[in-house]
């Protein structure tokens, strides 16, 4: 008897063990279950938050960007449509007889060119273009316009070495009269053909452009060069000056290079 009652009470703390464990199992997964339900709704609503946020960003980004580019286009047709004397305000041209055409075809305010007849880099001590550089200097322009070299093709003979000497030692005073300007260097404009058979120096010009390129690549200033801009019709009968249609896109040109 005392063996069976003991039996009996074996019994029943195995099946209260048992019972026990199976009662923390199940209590166990239920929190677990809870857990992971509770996980499945915290991350299906975060990633619906998420949505929202990245939806609304996206939206606030892209009227962003529609705003600036609306102010961008605005800002583009209001630089488009400045005068040819608002563009070049801070600006100032300097030249020959060809430049002179400039306020004379009415293309540019005489207020900003500097220009006389016969000027050129060599002795530009005796010709006038020393005096130019000086009252250049006394306005103080944010930017440059050089535009001489025509006088030059048959003052140095063709030798576009020496053209290229005289020129360096105009953009060294240039640069010492105004060190805060920037500088920009006009091409030599062809000669027709009719000069090019009558005097033969006028046939250099593509060299002189050629080595003026090379000296404003060495010296860090940009050169425009408008050789593709001249048409037959628009020549003088001289076979040098342009004609009103010339400097209208000469100006243009001149305003895109240097982003005015």
């Amino acid at each position: 008897m005392k063996r069976k009652r003991r039996h009996e009470e074996e019994d029943k703390v195995l099946r209260f063990a048992i019972t026990a464990v199976i009662v923390l199992f199940i209590a166990g997964s239920g929190v677990i279950a809870l857990r992971a339900t509770n996980l499945r709704v915290d991350s299906t609503e975060g990633e619906k938050k998420l949505q929202e946020l990245a939806k609304a960003d996206v939206n606030a980004v892209d009227a962003r960007i529609q705003e600036l580019e609306k102010a961008e286009k605005a800002a583009d047709e209001e630089k488009q449509n400045r005068s040819n004397n608002e563009k070049f305000a801070d600006s100032l041209v300097l030249g020959d007889s060809i430049t002179q055409g400039l306020y004379e075809y009415e293309a540019l305010d005489e207020t900003y060119v500097i220009a006389e007849r016969g000027v050129g880099v060599a002795d530009k001590e005796k010709n006038g273009l020393d005096g130019m550089l000086e009252r250049a200097a006394q306005a103080q322009p944010q930017k440059i316009f050089l535009a001489v070299g025509m006088n030059d093709i048959d003052g140095e003979k063709g030798d576009a070495d020496a053209f290229i000497k005289d020129y360096q030692a105009v953009i060294d005073k240039l640069r010492g009269l105004l060190p805060g300007t920037e500088i920009y260097v006009n091409s030599v404009l062809p000669a027709h053909q009719s000069l090019i058979e009558r005097e033969e120096w006028y046939a250099n010009v593509p060299e002189y452009n050629e080595k003026l390129k090379e000296l404003c690549s060495g010296e860090g200033i940009v050169f425009i060069d408008n050789t593709e801009l001249v048409e037959e019709e628009f020549y003088a009968d001289d076979g040098i000056h342009m004609s009103r249609s010339y400097y209208v896109k000469w100006t243009a040109h001149m305003a895109e290079a240097a982003d005015l």
